[in-house]
């Protein structure tokens, strides 16, 4: 037979069989819909993506092991993939004394992870026209002694407030600690100086922060804590998330409690005179309900992605030094990709959420020792998902033929032949066709059979299936 004539008939041929199976499936096949495009469902792809994923979270498993081992880490871990959570354990002890081990559902003190929230409340203020962030905080709060400090300023640390702190601890003498309205009083009672002119410098600042969860209870009429739950927590269905103060004794969950480790035992740190106040710490959470809020950042459930994009982008100082900060979120860029992420540390805790927000990737470490293990880990986690940006051809094909259908996947696998020795995973393959059958989407695992067999033949591979003139004949789109 004429060369040129076998190439049309072999390449006809595949689409004649992919033709045929379809229309046997929508025609014959039990349960299946007439005339009805099969539509893969979200819930599919991400069982589907979950077989492409288990490798690097063994990966990360198995650096986890050996830090828990070894460092004795007390804490959980949640890694998220391209936007699919791909790991979330638990290692060592929720109560250090008495070796109750942690689960997956305890909840941790955020520390300063807590000010994205704050800033969160702040910026659905903002768009409700109920503030704008050049404004005064004494159009809010009149008694606040610093007129000349706006919003903005509190929200990217510019104001040059003083230390609550340092307030806190040589003047209040009340049985409770103090709370936020109590801190504003002695703000007011003192007027201590600020540490520089508003707007000139970048200061991180606790008492900022502490200033914006008091705008929030001015502006809503409602408790810092009520207005989280009813604005975030609520609608993201973050269920074990909460703000505590001790001023309040508000929390109906359990807690876990810090310790720090001395004379060859661990401690628990005990609540503070400083622990009444909120906004720059006091949110708890899990695990899980972080991983709820970083994905309703991406997909603009609180707030629009205009009113985001500037909480997670810096800014310039006085139009001149550019601030890796935003509102809530410190910035920067791994591999020429933005990071939005903060940590804390407080009474014990050590917490961290890393947004790459280009990946869709996160990483969350909650800790309650005073262990510096932290960074440590977060480096071992980057490392398995730096290593995790390579060219995948099975997940790729898979991919293609769930979106775009079995011709885009045949012309990707053409585009990547000349290049490299391509082998497909023809066990996931299988895998994955399983799940499609259990799903009902019998049409989209047939082409995804059909494409693993001409694999197995090596009827992919061969020559005349690689000419660009010829698939270009055929109409295929290059």
């Amino acid at each position: 037979m004429d060369y040129k004539y076998l190439k049309i008939y072999t390449f006809l041929s595949l689409f004649f069989v992919v033709a045929v199976i379809s229309a046997g499936i929508h025609y014959n096949s039990p349960g299946a819909t007439r005339n009805k495009e099969e539509i893969v469902t979200n819930s599919a792809k991400i069982e589907i993506e979950k077989i492409f994923y288990q490798e690097k979270a063994n990966k990360i498993d198995s650096l986890m092991q050996i830090r828990a081992k070894k460092n004795y880490f007390n804490g959980n871990i949640l890694v998220a993939y391209k936007g699919q959570c791909i790991y979330n354990q638990s290692f060592g002890y929720s109560d250090l004394l008495r070796r109750k081990e942690l689960e997956n559902d305890d909840i941790f003190q955020l520390a300063s992870v807590s000010k994205q929230f704050t800033a969160m409340a702040v910026m659905i203020l903002k768009e409700r026209n109920l503030l704008n962030y050049d404004d005064s905080v004494t159009k809010f709060i009149p008694e606040f002694p610093y007129p000349r400090i706006t919003v903005r300023m509190l929200l990217n640390h510019t104001s040059g407030l003083p230390n609550y702190y340092w307030l806190v601890e040589h003047h209040w003498h009340g049985k409770k600690p103090p709370h936020n309205e109590e801190i504003i009083k002695l703000l007011a009672e003192h007027k201590l100086n600020l540490y520089y002119t508003p707007g000139r410098r970048w200061d991180y600042s606790n008492t900022g922060y502490v200033i914006l969860a008091s705008l929030v209870e001015r502006i809503s009429d409602q408790k810092f804590a009520d207005f989280m739950h009813k604005n975030v927590f609520e609608p993201l269905k973050m269920d074990n998330s909460f703000v505590y103060s001790s001023s309040f004794s508000n929390s109906k969950k359990d807690r876990l409690s810090g310790y720090y480790y001395r004379g060859r035992r661990y401690r628990i740190i005990p609540e503070t005179v400083n622990d009444g106040a909120v906004g720059d710490k006091g949110v708890y959470s899990t695990t899980s309900d972080l991983f709820k809020w970083d994905q309703a950042l991406y997909n603009n459930v609180l707030v629009s992605q205009e009113t985001l994009s500037e909480a997670i982008s810096t800014f310039k100082l006085r139009n001149k030094y550019e601030i890796p900060y935003g509102f809530g979120f410190r910035i920067r860029t791994r591999n020429d990709k933005k990071i939005a992420y903060h940590h804390g540390k407080w009474n014990g805790f050590r917490t961290s959420l890393l947004r790459y927000v280009e990946d869709t990737n996160t990483v969350i470490v909650l800790n309650h020792t005073s262990t510096s293990l932290n960074n440590a880990i977060i480096r071992d986690i980057q490392q398995v998902l730096d290593d995790s940006i390579k060219f995948d051809m099975t997940h790729e094909v898979v991919s293609s033929i769930l979106d775009e259908g079995l011709e885009s996947a045949v012309e990707l696998y053409f585009e990547h032949t000349s290049d490299n020795n391509i082998k497909l995973d023809t066990s996931k393959i299988s895998k994955i066709t399983q799940i499609l059958y259990d799903t009902n989407n019998p049409v989209t695992a047939e082409k995804l059979i059909l494409f693993k067999n001409m694999y197995a033949r090596g009827e992919l591979d061969t020559n005349f299936m690689n000419d660009r003139n010829f698939l270009e004949a055929l109409s295929i789109k290059k």
